[in-house]
């Protein structure tokens, strides 16, 4: 399996409406593209200085090639763009592959 991530960087003057339109809105949409979606809140408690701002991370869940092609050419591209929409400023992305290997 495996997980395409989308991290954020969110300013707490969004924070809260951004988190609640990524639960209530964004993500119910893109989900049935795709195996699992995970929306995490990331805390930084040791090795990195905290940032401005609030941390979230989007995790999907590519059990088939196709998921992770779709997110890859399309579902990346429609966060970015109707998270733009709604919150033209105020936050920061980047994205990340993770190949799951083995649960312990």
């Amino acid at each position: 399996m495996q997980i395409y991530n989308i991290t954020f960087i969110v300013e707490s003057v969004i924070e809260q409406k951004w988190a609640t339109y990524v639960d209530k809105e964004l993500l119910p949409q893109i989900s049935k593209n795709v195996h699992q979606i995970d929306l995490l809140k990331v805390e930084y408690i040791e090795g990195i200085q905290a940032v401005k701002g609030s941390t979230f991370s989007m995790q999907f869940y590519c059990v088939k090639s196709e998921h992770l092609e779709w997110i890859k050419n399309i579902g990346h591209q429609l966060v970015m763009q109707k998270l733009i929409r709604k919150f033209p400023k105020d936050w920061v992305a980047f994205a990340t592959k993770l190949e799951f290997l083995k649960s312990y």
